[in-house]
């Protein structure tokens, strides 16, 4: 059995949220953003009328029961379970966002990339298994370059409006827009992995 789409979105979001990729940078004294979140958790927890630390609980019981229910139903195989219970109960709650961002960023490529090569969603998963974004490319007669500009055409048009908003400097935007142009090229000359 399949797990749903959208549950799946969730219970993986859930687990990443606790994922334990962030917990380096909040215990390293990540700065702003560790400040920031610790502030959210806190407005978070006084809004419910509890302590932060039963709000972390609270919601780490939530995911391991909804984890526990998809595996009952046969959506989670036993060891993915077990992957994601050791995810949520090792995690912290900052750090999270920065990942989720990542994938966001990455799933904005991957559509831009289909859209650039005339391929909807399945039909790109049906093309990429053993090959690469640059190969297809490479069939159409078009090349890494032009698929790598169409893959951040999004993120630099963002940049741009946050730029011309004074959310950030330019420095930062070319900061992130080189973070940007590193993850379009590994994503267009990495060849997927065989089904």
């Amino acid at each position: 059995m399949r797990l749903d789409r959208r549950a799946a979105g969730a219970l993986v979001a859930g687990a990443l949220l606790l994922a334990g990729g962030g917990a380096a940078f909040a215990a390293s004294g990540g700065g702003k953003a560790a400040a920031t979140c610790d502030q959210r958790l806190a407005k978070a927890a006084e809004a419910r009328g509890v302590s932060v630390e039963q709000l972390k609980s609270d919601i780490e019981a939530r995911l391991l029961a909804r984890i526990d229910a998809a595996e009952k139903a046969g959506r989670l195989s036993s060891e993915r379970a077990t992957k994601l219970r050791d995810r949520v109960t090792e995690g912290t709650l900052c750090g999270a966002r920065r990942h989720l961002r990542a994938r966001a960023v990455t799933h904005h490529m991957l559509h831009a990339a289909a859209a650039f090569l005339g391929l909807d969603r399945e039909q790109l998963r049906a093309e990429l298994p053993g090959t690469s974004l640059a190969a297809l490319a490479a069939k159409q007669g078009k090349t890494t370059a032009q698929l790598e500009t169409a893959m951040l055409a999004r993120a630099k048009a963002r940049l741009a409006k946050a730029v011309a908003d004074a959310k950030l400097t330019q420095a930062q935007a070319d900061t992130v827009l080189a973070r940007f142009g590193k993850l379009a090229d590994r994503l267009a000359t990495t060849a997927f992995p065989s089904s």
